[in-house]
């Protein structure tokens, strides 16, 4: 079988996992692979009734979203002079020309006292079948347009793939400004609207996001060692949650949110332990003369998967927490380090270090392919999205500074976030709204 088979072979695997439970979609798009199998969308301007130009921004915000997910290719309007706002104005042949399978159509009208609202009514509409799939109000206010925007691009994506949409998600990421400041950031996921809720003169690293999306963990050297810390997103108030001999870190939370994998170098090694999020039920996971670290939980909580030297280097293993149970996951590469496991449990997700450069890298743990979604060469810290099917990393831009990005899992689509010059240490990916 020749590499590119083998290539197609293993994203139409992942595909599979993907559409798995997708039965509610409109239709089960079976994406083999390249630009031809993407779903071509023309993401038309919205009419705008209130004559306000950030309004008229919408359309590219949802164009950039479904972008990203490397699960759609956006088709050139800038020929197109008369756009339509529903199907008794949509000149299906012109579109079809065009080769847009789909397009999206809109109008915005300010509503409620003195305009201060407005009502965005968008359609769906399949160019093939030429009937509208979709057609949805929303209301709120104009300084929401991004908001609503990527809530639109989420109901496209669920409904055409069968999957949640992760676009009004955030993420959280640490900036290093200066030389003694580092902020806790949180942001939309394309990097629109960061606040900081952690300033610091002391380092900070690692931040996990819990699932219940509730609190972030994170490691602060502000003891002269690392410690961790839990953040209340909402309330702002912190817990000192690990601060025993030697250091503490890489704080990985259980799915339940109740429980947090932490690594000390207590007595020796670097080992994993559990803990409860307040700090108490400390146990140690299993004890070995190897470094264990890194910890990642499996979906169903009964499993943590984590990189050991055991080997003589660095692979991933994966520790059955009744059992203690070791099974060894990864072989191909010379190193592989910080697993993350997809929602579902089918993907894992770590660094492959191989000729002497990192990238991130996929494996099917059902057929145990791998597939290498960057190209490095000083790539860190990849995580899911919660949907599972796009990846948040930090890399370096031109070997200097470090930046975060996305790419997605059939390695199509890699895209930066913007969130300015200063460097990035690590990023997180909340979990998706309600």
């Amino acid at each position: 079988m020749s590499m590119k088979q083998s290539f197609w072979k293993f994203f139409f695997l992942i595909w599979l996992v993907c559409i798995s439970n997708a039965s509610h979609a409109l239709e089960v798009i079976e994406i083999l692979g390249g630009k031809a199998s993407q779903i071509p969308v023309a993401v038309i301007p919205f009419k705008d009734n209130n004559a306000q130009k950030s309004m008229q921004l919408m359309h590219e915000v949802i164009t950039n979203d479904l972008n990203r997910s490397g699960l759609f290719s956006s088709i050139d309007i800038s020929g197109v002079s008369d756009y339509p706002i529903d199907e008794r104005e949509v000149n299906f042949s012109n579109w079809a020309a065009l080769q847009s399978q789909f397009i999206v159509v809109g109008k915005i009208d300010a509503i409620g006292r003195s305009n201060s609202q407005m009502q965005v009514t968008w359609s769906l509409i399949d160019i093939y079948k030429e009937k509208t799939v979709l057609s949805v109000a929303i209301k709120g206010q104009p300084s929401q347009y991004r908001v609503i925007a990527h809530r639109i691009a989420d109901t496209i994506y669920e409904k055409l793939t069968g999957s949640k949409g992760v676009f009004d998600t955030n993420i959280a990421f640490v900036k290093k400004l200066g030389k003694e400041k580092y902020s806790l950031f949180i942001a939309d996921y394309d990097g629109h609207n960061p606040r900081a809720i952690v300033n610091s003169r002391y380092s900070i690293i690692s931040p996990r996001w819990s699932p219940n999306g509730k609190k972030i963990a994170y490691v602060s050297f502000e003891k002269k060692k690392p410690v961790i810390y839990v953040q209340d997103i909402e309330t702002g108030k912190r817990t000192l949650l690990a601060n025993f001999r030697g250091n503490n870190s890489a704080p990985a939370w259980s799915p339940d949110s109740k429980k947090l994998a932490i690594v000390l170098t207590y007595s020796a090694n670097s080992q994993i332990y559990t803990i409860d999020a307040d700090g108490k039920n400390i146990k140690q996971l299993m004890r070995t003369r190897s470094i264990n670290t890194e910890p990642a939980w499996s979906p169903n909580g009964k499993e943590i998967y984590f990189s050991s030297d055991r080997a003589g280097s660095a692979q991933i293993y994966k520790v059955d927490v009744d059992t203690n149970e070791v099974v060894r996951v990864t072989f191909e590469g010379n190193n592989n380090v910080s697993p993350s496991l997809s929602p579902d449990g089918k993907l894992l997700l770590f660094l492959n270090q191989d000729n002497g450069s990192y990238r991130v890298a996929i494996q099917n743990l059902l057929s145990n392919q791998m597939l290498k979604l960057t190209n490095g060469p000083d790539d860190e810290s990849p995580i899911f999205s919660p949907n599972g099917h796009m990846v948040l990393f930090t890399y370096k831009d031109y070997g200097k500074v470090s930046k975060i990005g996305t790419v997605s899992i059939n390695g199509l689509k890699m895209t930066p976030i913007d969130v300015g010059s200063e460097t990035i240490l690590e990023s997180t990916w909340g979990p998706l709204s309600d």
